[in-house]
């Protein structure tokens, strides 16, 4: 009689144990352990458990597909990022413009500008939704900021509906601040500045606002060519020391014109930069 119980009470031990294991690979546990993951910001484990989850339910999955898209775009796997949502919008109905949003804000991060350009202007005619119409004009602005197109993205802010959505009104004052800041930007001029030093030594480094530059420019130059002189003077044309500290001279200068057009276009391009990180951070997920 009690090896008959203990026989009972293995064979519940064991279904107890079949079932908890039934449920812990049931498509609800992966699920809510997906999104554990994902609420973790583990967004590469959080992937696999979507894809799972997706690979062995029957039901509608939009809202996991939609979540696996994210995970991809989390990580920069932006080429499966816009796959997922591309393959979220063909099959479903339900989050077509978070997706579509997603596709541009994908070619963002990934620095496709045009590509996302190109995708924004496509689908623009399908939204009739005002602020959605207005997150697809900023997100558009945006693109052609990082392009150093300030004045195409004024245009696109300009395109954007009347709205009482406050997070978009300042989000475009904002964009329009910084986009003015650009049109405004007075670059230094690249010729101007070789010619400047071709002059007078450094002076085009000076000119780009690179003082210290400058001024090691004119010394090394002067220095080099006064002692190359000086032995010119003293030897004649046969003097080592002249030819010497004369053929560096030359070096020194003619890199000091090349270096000086090279300070104008890294002035500017710093200039814009600095307009960049000022911008307002675009949301992930409108």
């Amino acid at each position: 009689m009690k090896l008959y119980f203990i026989a009972i009470g293995l064979s519940l031990f064991v279904s107890t144990i079949l079932m908890a294991n039934d449920d812990y690979y049931s498509p609800e546990h992966i699920y809510r352990f997906a999104e554990y993951l994902y609420q973790e910001k583990d967004y590469t484990r959080s992937a696999k458990e979507y894809e799972r989850y997706i690979s062995v339910t029957q039901d509608k999955n939009d809202i996991a597909l939609y979540r696996l898209g994210l995970c991809y775009r989390n990580v920069r796997d932006t080429n499966k990022a816009i796959k997922t949502f591309q393959e979220l919008i063909d099959k479903y109905n339900t989050l077509n413009f978070p997706a579509s949003y997603q596709i541009g804000y994908s070619y963002l991060i990934a620095n496709q500008y045009q590509d996302s350009i190109n995708y924004i202007n496509k689908i623009l005619s399908e939204i009739q939704n005002t602020d959605e119409k207005s997150k697809l004009y900023i997100l558009l602005a945006y693109n052609y900021l990082n392009k150093r197109q300030w004045n195409q993205a004024i245009k696109s802010l300009d395109m954007i509906p009347q709205t009482d959505n406050d997070q978009i009104n300042s989000l475009a004052c904002n964009i329009r601040e910084q986009s003015l800041k650009g049109v405004n930007l007075r670059y230094k001029n690249r010729i101007f500045a070789s010619i400047a030093s071709a002059i007078i030594p450094g002076a085009g480094k000076i000119y780009c606002k690179q003082y210290g530059n400058g001024i090691y420019s004119f010394v090394t130059i002067a220095s080099t060519g006064l002692i190359a002189w000086r032995g010119f003077d003293n030897d004649g044309i046969s003097s080592i020391k002249g030819w010497i500290f004369g053929s560096l001279c030359a070096v020194f200068y003619a890199g000091n014109i090349y270096g000086s057009g090279i300070s104008a276009l890294a002035y500017n391009r710093q200039m814009e930069d600095e307009i960049l990180i000022r911008l307002p951070l675009l949301p992930s997920e409108w």
